[in-house]
């Protein structure tokens, strides 16, 4: 992809002073869980195989997700990470404090890595899915009403209900 080298060439040399003052003043600690920010929705984050562009790509995060593991060693702006049972390194720019982000918005919880949480044309599961939000993902804004569970929500510039039971 295109964007991957925009995202992360383009932005190599702010990314080490901005690496460095993420880490210090609001990024991920070691051994913490991160969530990717900063990063579209129609792109990902990539795991790559050393830390910075010339390695290979190993695994794309999606946009918002959460539940990227720090594994504590951070160098030039990278830091090794882990998702979904694959290791390597991302840039520090596009990770963020887990949960934390006091934006107001809520993350997908209790879904299965493999499986999606379905925003819907109304508050049930009989209702139409209109689109598919990935496990872990954040960025999940409840707009309201809610009926029971179920709550109107608007992600990714789509509208539309969620089982708030799968949020947090």
């Amino acid at each position: 992809m295109l964007i991957d080298r925009r995202y992360e060439s383009r932005h190599f040399a702010g990314a080490i002073l901005g690496g460095v003052l993420l880490l210090l003043f609001a990024g991920p600690s070691r051994a913490e869980t991160a969530c990717v920010v900063g990063v579209p929705n129609w792109d990902v984050l990539w795991i790559r195989t050393g830390p910075g562009v010339r390695f290979a790509r190993a695994k794309g995060i999606p946009a918002n997700a959460c539940g990227v593991q720090i594994a504590g060693v951070c160098e030039r702006g990278w830091c090794r990470v882990s998702y979904a049972g694959v290791g390597g390194w991302a840039n520090v720019r596009y990770l963020g404090r887990a949960g934390g982000s006091g934006d107001g918005t809520a993350c997908v919880v209790g879904v299965a890595n493999s499986d999606v949480l379905w925003l819907r044309t109304g508050p049930g599961p009989n209702f139409n899915p209109i689109d598919a939000i990935p496990a872990r993902a954040c960025g999940v804004r409840i707009t309201g009403p809610c009926e029971k569970r179920w709550c109107r929500v608007t992600f990714g510039g789509l509208s539309g209900w969620v089982n708030t039971s799968y949020l947090q």
